[in-house]
């Protein structure tokens, strides 16, 4: 389980967004203060603005604002509009794929549990989770 560089980029904007309490955020500032390209900037600050993650003002003191509420967003809706579930988990989940061992396959079911939990731990994250005070605790994932 991978995130690729544009999403993973996505998730940091929208952080650097929520963390920016209502202060537009200039691509140049988060490229840099991100480690990101321009390019990936441009490219994910796009797709999160189609999709109203964000909203972009032009001119001088412009820049990217979140356009919904952090705590509406959770981190699994802003995966699923960069990421192929495919790609995250490249077994086919379905016994219907072209694998031979499908019916017999272990790490197929392994593999549908790790994505459910995978999933629910994103699903039950927000965006304002992730943009919690440097100060305060970060949550910590319940152990079994």
């Amino acid at each position: 389980m991978q995130l690729n560089a544009c999403t993973h980029g996505a998730l940091r904007i929208l952080m650097s967004c929520a963390t920016a309490q209502g202060e537009p955020v200039t691509m140049v500032g988060m490229a840099q203060s991100l480690g990101l390209t321009e390019a990936l900037v441009v490219k994910a600050c796009h797709r999160l603005m189609r999709a109203g993650y964000l909203k972009g003002m032009r001119g001088r003191g412009g820049g990217y604002l979140l356009g919904r509420s952090p705590e509406s967003m959770n981190l699994l809706e802003v995966v699923r509009l960069f990421e192929d579930e495919g790609d995250l988990f490249p077994c086919h989940l379905q016994s219907d794929g072209d694998c031979r061992i499908a019916s017999v396959c272990r790490l197929r079911v392994a593999c549908g549990e790790a994505h459910a939990a995978f999933s629910a731990v994103l699903r039950d994250t927000s965006v304002a989770d992730l943009a919690l005070d440097a100060a305060t605790p970060a949550r910590q994932p319940e152990r079994a």
